[in-house]
């Protein structure tokens, strides 16, 4: 029996029904490829690679795979910390379009999902190997389902209703949804077969022959400085080590509060004048609409209790002000804010300084314009200027969303230049750059989000943030979110995010990565928060999702804000400095 299963046409007491097979050899008529895709070496001949951006439906599949079906891929992975990579799907998720998929998991591991009114899955014990062909096989009947993977069964699981039709086509490499490509596969494809019927094992564990061809794996790491240190091994999350001595407070708590908030996101902080103030972004409508609005709380006891939320901007009209940074300076404190018209156009950044009789603030207009995001709190440079990390919108048709800085004209904090890094040649069309900025002397570092990439990419300035070299990816994995970074009074450069060998694109677990003093290197990882937590007074949930986090040290302690994203509440870990030693 061949590999795959061919075009077979199968009789029935009413009507022939066609099995399919796409060899995928090249791209023909039968195929919609959103983005790009390579010819590589495939199965028997050639096979289609992705690069982790792209994804290709399946022409007029709407009908196919419901109810008794068997589907088959060839698949062959070529980077394995990226997270969960959908193979093969039939879901469109804003549609509520779900049936069933197969993905490689963060833990390098076959799954299979089906919808039964909420997803059940299939778990695979076999790890997939980087470079190597597998060949992936679901089986679903009217009352069960069952995994393959190299001809060998993985799992059983029952259902308790036939898999329903949607009109969400057949996808592989991810799911195209919303004009967009979610849970991209980094890898080649080959010999994709659907058959309307439910195979039995014999002819399963029959189809398959073992491929020996091997892909070359692309090289993933291209910034020409390490962030983290090669001779250490990155644990996964289960290994690392919790952060000893941390206390945990709330300060915004989770959906429903009493503040009708529907949505917050990007805590900042800073101390002033013996006061902890937090800022953040608060919407009681949708992320990125014109209802959004800067609130700041302050704490009089080191975050254990705030005090009632006060609007620093509502904005009016078609204008949103969200999240921002702070900055204590010369016995004043400034807040840098976010902000944009309708649903995100136009974005800026806008000034505003504590008028500490009244406890308001006062606005002192936009101060950068054309797309600049603030997502860190201006440092001093060595040149006399302050350098404020962040993010460059990039207007309607324009690609990039590229990481950025700005830089002020010595201590005049209205005026500001903004300098958009560039990117490396290959790293797609919308990086979302969101960025941090490590100061040494005149050389400063740049670490940025890579869109829905789990990997940090970095950059670095030699001239105090005047020209850059292109953003490229880096050694370190990060999840898909904002990360904050700085040097602690130890001499450790720090890393606040998630970044462990196996969470991928999962905000969770909250870790901060710290070098030796004096190192420029990250060497270790901590734990700072575990996603289900005794130790909080809030959100303790499987599905939490730390985001956006904030740093700033005091007194021999780093005090950090994250938002659970989720669960629309905002949180303070509190951190020994002398916990996070080296040993």
């Amino acid at each position: 029996m061949n590999r795959t299963f061919g075009i077979l046409l199968l009789l029935s007491l009413t009507a022939p029904v066609l099995a399919t097979e796409w060899p995928l050899n090249d791209v023909t008529e039968t195929l919609i490829v959103h983005g790009k895709v390579k010819l590589a070496k495939g199965v028997m001949g050639q096979s289609l690679a992705l690069d982790g951006e792209s994804l290709i439906e399946l022409k007029d599949t709407a009908k196919f795979a419901s109810g008794a079906f068997t589907i088959s891929l060839w698949f062959n992975p070529y980077d394995l910390a990226l997270g969960q990579q959908m193979l093969v799907g039939k879901n469109r998720y804003s549609l509520n379009e779900r049936q069933w998929s197969l993905t490689i998991e963060p833990n390098g591991k076959l799954k299979a999902y089906l919808q039964q009114g909420g997803w059940i899955t299939i778990n695979c014990g076999q790890l997939i190997v980087a470079g190597q062909w597998h060949l992936a096989t679901l089986v679903a009947d009217t009352d069960k389902a069952a995994l393959y993977l190299n001809g060998k069964l993985e799992g059983e699981v029952k259902l308790k209703m036939p898999i329903q039709a949607t009109e969400a086509p057949i996808t592989l490499g991810g799911i195209w949804d919303k004009k967009k490509v979610l849970q991209a596969f980094h890898g080649a494809v080959d010999e994709f077969s659907y058959q309307p019927r439910a195979l039995n094992a014999k002819e399963i564990t029959s189809s398959y022959q073992p491929v020996l061809a091997k892909h070359d794996i692309p090289n993933t790491i291209t910034a020409s400085l390490p962030l983290w240190d090669n001779t250490q091994k990155l644990p996964k999350a289960l290994e690392l080590p919790l952060v000893k001595g941390s206390e945990f407070h709330v300060i915004k708590k989770q959906r429903p509060d009493v503040d009708n908030c529907k949505w917050t996101l990007g805590v900042g902080l800073a101390w002033h004048k013996g006061k902890l103030y937090a800022s953040y972004g608060y919407n009681k409508g949708e992320e990125n609409t014109a209802t959004e609005e800067a609130h700041v709380r302050v704490s009089s006891d080191g975050g254990k209790t705030w005090g009632k939320p006060i609007v620093m901007d509502a904005g009016e009209g078609n204008l949103g002000v969200s999240h921002g940074v702070f900055l204590s300076h010369g016995n004043k404190l400034w807040a840098f804010m976010g902000a944009f018209h309708d649903n995100f156009q136009r974005t800026h950044t806008r000034a505003y300084v504590l008028n500490e009789t009244s406890g308001q603030w006062e606005p002192k207009g936009i101060i950068i314009e054309n797309g600049f995001w603030p997502m860190q709190e201006p440092q001093k440079m060595g040149d006399g200027n302050w350098i404020m990390a962040g993010l460059h919108v990039s207007t309607p048709g324009q690609v990039g969303n590229l990481p950025a800085v700005a830089i002020s004209k010595g201590d005049d904090f209205t005026k500001w230049e903004q300098v958009v890094i560039p990117a490396e040649q290959g790293l797609g069309s919308n990086i979302w750059g969101e960025s941090t900025v490590i100061v040494e002397g005149k050389r400063i570092l740049n670490i940025s989000r890579y869109g829905s990439k789990p990997l940090a990419l970095l950059s670095f300035s030699e001239d105090h943030g005047r020209t850059w070299t292109p953003t490229a990816k880096s050694n370190l994995p990060m999840a898909t979110s904002k990360p904050y970074a700085g040097i602690l009074s130890t001499g450790q450069r720090y890393l606040v995010c998630t970044t462990t060998a196996d969470s991928g694109g999962s905000r969770s677990p909250l870790t901060i990565a710290v070098s030796k003093p004096g190192e420029t290197i990250f060497s270790k990882v901590f734990v700072i928060r575990t996603s289900v937590s005794e130790f909080t007074p809030g959100v303790s949930a499987p599905n939490i999702d730390f985001s956006y986090p904030y740093a700033v040290e005091h007194e021999g302690k780093i005090y950090i804000g994250y938002t659970n994203k989720s669960h629309a509440a905002n949180e303070l870990a509190i951190v020994p400095v002398s916990n996070l030693e080296i040993k």
